[in-house]
């Protein structure tokens, strides 16, 4: 809604008394003669061209500024600190972006304008950065707005629209102003596109909420999405057992938890609870049911005073140890910020489910939901919760239980901890890390955000020699036959390698691979998706943090790379499905694609892999046929592959010694059939195979590698797709000639 004329010009050209002490810029673009002039501070420095244009009424004008083109501002603030930074200050944009799917810049803190930008608004509309993060609320095309930043270094940094609040940045991430000066609408290339300003305002210090809203905007209302008041019961699911299951629910209007349940509609057993209220008046309520017979739909119903819930059903756990039946759970991560494409993904795994088993009702054809964390962008902050995470589970949550491994974004809050009943599974170090029995599987959450528990004395010890002690447990378990690990950070991710966590990759990889049951370890923090293996052992690796944030894409970070150990990497918001078959230990996993914004890929399935722990045999061994003398240029041939499942990979190693495969190796070459890496870029964005064609059964081994006259040693195995590998070849001698 638009406020009158009046009001808006009141609102363009008035700075409230109480602060104009702290403006030292103003800049409202009415004068098409001297559109630089300040009105407050110091003129603006052009760099670029600009165009006097018509502001948002007959009594204001704007300024349009160019592609590549920016304004210096000599803003005559001091330095707070001795790198030269002011790491306090306020920003005001009045402006209006013509359309969608561009960027445009708002700052830039880099004088030399070599860097991105440091305040953007996205193709999407939405405000901030990728460190920061981005406002939920997207601006409109042809619309004015007026943004907001108040920035304290370590304390907040945030975005307001029209003087309402929308977002609570990370303020650790954030580049802060250079004592020499500031750059508005400057980007260095790519993410810098023609907008409408009609006024800049910067302020000395933070501005508060109460400040901002006295600035006023553009409409007399909230123009961003707000958290539904309780006044519908949304459950949601967690920490099921074969007898035991949580039960949460928001609502506002009553202290009272009670559930309601049976194994018919008619209910007829009760249980109260326990109730959670914050300072805010949000009221979480929590109810154990427990006492269940195991592998059984139960009814139920939420209450809280005069308020509740629909009539819903969930499942009880198969008893433990149970060898029949089948074991399906859905896996995601990184479901922060963006709830309406979270809502997406919720809505694409319930209608793949019906849609693969038939039955409506999915709790009775899907157990459990994994998510790698990030569930909220900053844990500390309440109001995210219910948007972010709890409305958007609200799709499958009241019928699955969903279990979390807690990610970087939730900072080790209280508020998370509040929310989340791991309790009876947590470790040493409490709810942070668990390990949860499930029939015959076993999952383990652990922590990879070692950074926030730094301060508790030999955490990661503390930590891995836990995980080594359920590992080991699991291993001599006649009752558990899968172990699978969900944790936040990947080792080695090739969309994102800035995410990489030495711990993850260094540690935790590792100490997994030396257990036969460690079947699949599961990520997220990048938001994209990759699948692959480590070369000894039956450890999947699996990158899913596609659950609606923010995806990361190709060709956006110039240290993409292409890891060894994976086949296939997407930027696609996504999930996958694992299906274990309890009597035939076996499982088939397919992950589910709903696209990246440009393509929409229909929530079809885009990768499929198994495990067949029933059908061990490995591919026979292969024979090295390439032997003797051989003229340049060399090809090392082996048989052609024979195994139960199709072929993986294959692995030649070459060495200057016979026998001498550690110490004199001068080829160790593993190869797979397949490596999905980047894509074609637009318009299809096809996924580009690096090894298509490729013959595992055969090696060229380069000219430097073996110089004219030398001996070399070489074998070769086979791997096939249930992750099996053959013996090593017999060994063979090459002697190279030249022509």
């Amino acid at each position: 809604m638009k406020k009158n004329i009046n009001l808006i010009i009141f609102l363009l050209l008035i700075v409230p008394v109480s602060l104009q002490a702290q403006l030292v810029g103003q800049w409202n673009f009415d004068d098409s003669s001297n559109l630089q002039k300040a009105e407050v501070g110091n003129n603006l420095v052009l760099h670029g061209n600009q165009k006097a244009v018509s502001g948002p009424n007959d009594g204001n004008g704007a300024v349009r500024i160019g592609v590549g083109s920016y304004y210096k501002v000599d803003h005559g603030l001091s330095a707070t600190n001795e790198e030269e930074k002011v790491n306090e200050f306020s920003l005001v944009f009045d402006v209006k972006i013509p359309k969608t799917s561009k960027w445009y810049s708002l700052f830039q803190t880099d004088l030399t304008n070599k860097k991105d930008g440091t305040c953007f608004i996205n193709p999407k509309g939405n405000i901030g950065t990728s460190e920061t993060n981005y406002s939920p609320t997207a601006l409109k095309a042809n619309e004015w707005y007026r943004i907001g930043i108040s920035a304290k270094k370590r304390d907040h940094y945030d975005y307001y629209l029209d003087g309402f609040r929308v977002y609570k940045g990370l303020s650790w991430y954030v580049n802060y102003i250079d004592e020499k000066g500031l750059l508005l609408f400057a980007n260095n290339g790519g993410k810098d596109n023609e907008l409408d300003i009609a006024g800049v305002k910067l302020f000395s210090n933070a501005l508060s909420d109460k400040e901002m809203k006295e600035l006023g905007g553009f409409h007399d209302k909230p123009v961003y999405e707000i958290a539904p008041p309780d006044s519908v019961i949304y459950p949601y699911l967690q920490s099921t057992t074969e007898s035991s299951i949580y039960i949460s629910w928001h609502a506002s209007n009553s202290p009272e938890s009670l559930v309601k349940y049976g194994k018919t509609d008619k209910l007829g057993s009760s249980q109260f609870g326990d109730v959670h209220i914050w300072g805010d008046s949000t009221t979480y309520h929590t109810v154990k049911l427990e006492n269940l017979q195991p592998n059984t739909i139960y009814y139920y119903q939420a209450i809280s005073d005069t308020m509740k819930s629909k009539v819903y059903r969930f499942k009880t756990a198969p008893p433990l140890g149970e060898n029949k039946g089948h074991i399906r759970f859905a896996i995601f991560g990184d479901t922060r910020t963006f709830p309406a494409q979270t809502e997406d993904v919720m809505s694409g795994i319930r209608k793949k489910v019906t849609e693969l088993y038939g039955s409506p009702n999915i709790e009775e054809n899907l157990n459990l939901v994994l998510c790698n964390g990030d569930v909220v962008h900053y844990g500390p902050t309440l109001s995210q919760y219910k948007r972010e995470w709890f409305m958007p589970m609200s799709i499958i949550s009241a019928n699955i239980p969903i279990m979390v491994a807690i990610g970087d974004h939730e900072h080790e809050a209280d508020e998370y901890y509040e929310y989340m009943k791991y309790e009876d599974f947590a470790g040493p170090l409490g709810e942070v890390h668990y390990a949860y029995k499930y029939g015959r599987v076993l999952f383990i959450a652990d922590h990879s955000p070692t950074n926030y528990m730094t301060h508790i004395k030999n955490y990661r010890e503390v930590k891995l020699n836990w995980l080594n002690s359920v590992m080991q447990k699991a291993e001599t378990d006649p009752a558990i036959d899968w172990v699978i690990v969900f944790t936040h950070r990947p080792g080695h991710s090739e969309m994102w390698p800035n995410g990489n966590e030495r711990y993850v990759q260094n540690d935790l990889i590792p100490l997994l691979s030396k257990y036969k049951k460690a079947d699949i370890l599961t990520y997220g923090h990048t938001h994209a998706y990759a699948r692959g293996q480590v070369t000894n052992g039956n450890l999947r690796l699996l990158e899913n943090g596609g659950g609606g944030a923010e995806l990361d894409r190709w060709r956006e970070y110039d240290n993409q790379t292409d890891y060894p150990e994976f086949q296939r990497s997407h930027d696609y918001w996504c999930y996958t499905i694992v299906d274990i078959d309890v009597a035939k230990k076996r499982y088939e996993a397919n992950s589910y694609s709903l696209g990246h914004g440009e393509i929409d890929m229909g929530n079809k399935v885009f990768d499929t892999f198994i495990r067949d722990k029933a059908n061990e045999t490995p591919p026979q061994k292969p024979v090295g046929i390439t032997k003797g003398v051989q003229v340049y240029p060399i090809i090392l041939k082996a048989s052609e592959y024979s195994g139960n499942y199709e072929i993986l990979s294959s692995q030649f190693q070459v060495t200057s010694e016979k026998g001498n495969y550690k110490d004199k190796l001068i080829v160790d070459a593993k190869r797979d059939f397949e490596n999905l890496y980047s894509d074609s870029g637009a318009p299809d964005f096809i996924p580009v195979d690096k090894n298509k064609g490729i013959d595992l059964t055969k090696y060229w081994l380069e000219l430097y590698r073996l110089k004219n006259g030398k001996t070399c040693w070489w074998h070769v195995r086979y791997r096939d797709k249930n992750l099996q590998w053959s013996d090593w070849s017999d060994e063979v001698s090459v002697t190279a000639k030249s022509r």
